[in-house]
């Protein structure tokens, strides 16, 4: 996945790379969740190989979040709502216009 600058990229954008095996683990998502997984690629009849690395991908997009609290081996993920998406897109947009810089510890 190419990394998106978020600095000059807008919310269309960013959801107009969303196609391909990724559209399809969203949509997924969007249906099957909240599960692992595993659980997607069962529900789903997707191979885990597609699912795990297109979810990744989501999950740095802000279109799947991973589902607070105790949770099986390897985390419960579910498809963000268009708002959180949104929001997560804004986050992302601030923190890439205000990097922190990092202080010496010595």
């Amino acid at each position: 996945m190419k990394p998106i600058d978020y600095r000059n990229a807008t919310f269309a954008q960013v959801r107009a790379t969303i196609s391909g095996q990724r559209e399809a683990v969203w949509q997924a998502w969007c249906q099957h969740g909240p599960c692992t997984t595993e659980d997607l690629a069962a529900r789903a009849g997707i191979s885990i190989l597609n699912v795990r690395p297109r979810t990744t991908e989501l999950v740095e997009m802000g279109f799947v979040l991973l589902v607070p609290g105790p949770a099986p081996r390897g985390g419960v993920y579910r498809a963000a709502t268009p708002t959180e998406a949104a929001d997560q897109f804004h986050r992302r947009q601030v923190a890439a216009l205000n990097p922190q810089t990092e202080l010496s510890l010595t």
